[in-house]
C-alpha cells in the first residue's frame, strides 16, 4: 500500500477528526477502474472495492467506512451506528454523525465532496453535491440538520472541499446556469464562465458549494483546488468517461471524516 495517495485540507479541523480525500492511486481494481475505486455500483469487481475500502480503512486508523446510495438531492442521512450487514446507510447525499469511528464517506467522479466538523459537539459530516444538488441546497441543509440534532452553529463549523470538476471542463447548458441565477443573482466570472453561443457556460460547482457556506455564515472553508477531469493520472471522471467513449463505467473517489474513536 505504498503508493496509496490520501490529500488533506490544510488547516481543517483538529486532533479530534481524520479526514481525507482519496484519488485512485493505491487500489486494485483494473481496467477503466484502475485502481483505487471505492464505488461498486458501475460494473467493478466487489471484492477489489471491498479490498480497496479496506485499504483506505486502514490508513485512517481503521474507522468503519459508511456510504449513502448518493441520488443527487437533499436528504441528510443522520448514522448512529454502522450500518449492519451493508457498507450504505441509506438514499441520500450527506451525512451526519457524532459517534467516533464512523467514517463517512461522500463518494464522487466530478461532483464537489464537502466535509464539515463542528468542534464544539463536536459532529462532522460529509457531502456529495453536483449541480443539482447545489440548487437542492443540500450544503446549507446539511448545516440545519447539524443544528437540529447536535445544535451545531455555523460560525464554529470548519469546513472542507475536496477536489472537483474545474470551470473550465464543466460546460452546462442555459437551463442550468437560469437555475443558479436564480440562486445566486447575475453569475459572475469565478462561477461561470463565459457563455457560448447557445448560452451554455462552464460552470464552477465546487465555488457554488463554497458561496452557500459562506452564506450560511462558516467563515474557515478550505479548497483543494485540483480539477478530476484534467488529472486522469490522479481522479477518476464521469465527463472524461463520456469523452473517451465509455460513459457510464469509471471508478469513484470519495471524502472520508470520522471523529477519532
Amino acid at each position: 500500500m505504498s503508493d496509496l495517495e490520501l490529500l488533506t485540507a490544510d488547516g481543517f479541523g483538529d486532533d479530534r477528526i481524520v479526514h481525507a480525500f482519496t484519488t485512485r492511486k493505491g487500489g486494485v481494481s483494473e481496467g477503466s477502474f484502475e485502481s483505487l475505486n471505492l464505488s461498486w455500483s458501475r460494473g467493478d469487481d466487489k471484492a477489489a472495492v471491498a479490498e480497496n475500502r479496506s485499504r483506505v480503512r486502514e490508513a485512517l486508523g481503521g474507522v468503519k467506512l459508511v456510504f449513502a446510495n448518493q441520488v443527487h438531492g437533499d436528504v441528510v442521512l443522520k448514522v448512529d451506528e454502522e450500518p449492519h450487514g451493508r457498507w450504505s446507510a441509506g438514499e441520500g447525499d450527506a451525512l451526519m454523525t457524532d459517534r467516533p469511528g464512523l467514517g463517512l464517506c461522500a463518494q464522487t467522479a466530478d461532483c464537489t465532496p464537502v466535509l464539515l466538523f463542528d468542534p464544539v459537539r463536536p459532529a462532522v459530516a460529509a457531502i456529495h453535491a453536483g449541480w443539482r444538488g447545489a440548487v437542492a441546497e443540500i450544503v446549507p441543509k446539511t448545516l440545519l440538520a447539524m443544528a437540529g440534532a447536535y445544535g451545531t452553529g455555523p460560525k464554529t463549523v470548519h469546513a472542507a472541499i475536496g477536489p472537483a470538476i474545474s470551470r473550465a471542463n464543466y460546460r452546462v447548458g442555459p437551463e442550468v446556469l437560469d437555475q443558479f441565477e436564480a440562486l445566486f443573482g447575475a453569475l459572475d466570472d469565478r462561477l461561470i464562465g463565459p457563455r457560448d453561443s447557445e448560452g451554455g457556460a462552464g460552470l464552477d460547482v465546487a465555488e457554488a458549494c463554497r458561496r452557500q457556506l459562506e452564506r450560511a455564515g462558516v467563515a474557515s472553508i478550505a479548497r483543494i483546488e485540483l480539477c478530476t477531469f484534467e488529472d486522469e493520472a490522479r481522479f477518476f471522471s464521469s465527463r472524461r468517461a463520456g469523452r473517451d467513449g465509455h460513459p457510464g463505467e469509471f471508478g469513484g473517489q470519495a471524502g472520508v471524516i470520522a471523529i477519532k474513536g
